[in-house]
């Protein structure tokens, strides 16, 4: 381990040579979505990926299916994503602002959000230290989206960055969790990424719906009243085919049932200030 920290330390020597390369932070993240459920606990393999003068954050799972379905594609086999992706989003951050986007597909089968954020996060630096792994890390806490962070980051790794939308601290986040241990990340493995960067076509593609964040939330609390209006509107509308107006009937029923039972259990979202009224 030791042997490995310097030659980590030793790939990270200097910015010249960080930003001209590729690197690939492996983050575990525990959440729990259900506070009235506290044993389900989901466990997810994260990666941050680093190259030039941005980064970009989603599911491991995600990577290797969108590989699988591109694989595919071209022998033309048409293959679903992977159904056990927990976390749906990519965030992407570039260095030169303070600007994150969330980019998901989970409110429309029409197209895609890309929701920018320009929100600062006004971190506290405190002096308390610690070793987490190989890593000696500073302390660093955190108001942001209705929840109290704590923040472990180091100097070593030169990084002003971290896993989902968190950065700006001097090194990178090697841990960090809500005060209710809720939503946790913690970095397990650092590697240099020689195969070809992540790249995600969501951005580029023409079906797309660009929001400021203030414009998001106010679809967003519309969206939990009614996460099916969508669907509800193509069924009406045709779009939908149904054997019977019985069938149509019980099929949106059914829809909206199953999706509101869904909405209900996930009442512990990592922006928790979503849900106030």
């Amino acid at each position: 381990m030791k042997f490995l920290k310097c030659l980590i330390l030793g790939i990270f020597c200097s910015f010249s040579i960080i930003y001209g390369q590729n690197y690939r932070f492996t983050y575990n993240y525990r959440s729990i979505p259900d506070t009235l459920n506290k044993n389900n606990i989901i466990n997810e393999d994260m990666i941050l990926e680093v190259r030039d003068n941005k980064s970009v954050f989603l599911s491991q799972k995600k990577i290797i299916s969108d590989s699988v379905m591109i694989a595919d594609a071209k022998k033309g086999i048409m293959t679903m994503p992977d159904p056990s992706i927990q976390t749906k989003y990519i965030v992407t951050k570039e260095y030169s602002d303070v600007k994150t986007r969330l980019i998901t597909e989970e409110f429309s089968t029409s197209y895609k959000f890309v929701i920018v954020d320009e929100r600062p996060l006004n971190w506290k630096i405190l002096p308390e230290k610690k070793m987490i792994g190989e890593y000696q890390c500073q302390k660093a806490v955190l108001d942001f989206a209705g929840r109290q962070w704590t923040a472990w980051f180091t100097e070593e790794i030169p990084f002003s960055d971290g896993p989902y939308k968190f950065r700006g601290l001097p090194g990178l986040i090697v841990q960090i969790g809500d005060s209710k241990e809720y939503h946790v990340f913690q970095l397990k493995g650092v590697q240099k990424n020689n195969n070809n960067p992540y790249e995600s076509k969501v951005d580029k593609g023409t079906n797309t719906k660009n929001l400021s964040f203030s414009d998001f939330v106010k679809f967003y609390k519309e969206y939990r009243k009614d996460p099916v209006k969508e669907f509800k509107q193509n069924a009406m509308s045709g779009k939908i085919y149904y054997e019977s107006e019985e069938k149509r009937i019980e099929h949106m029923m059914l829809v909206e049932k199953l999706n509101k039972e869904r909405i209900k259990k996930d009442n512990n979202i990592i922006e928790l200030d979503l849900l106030k009224k």
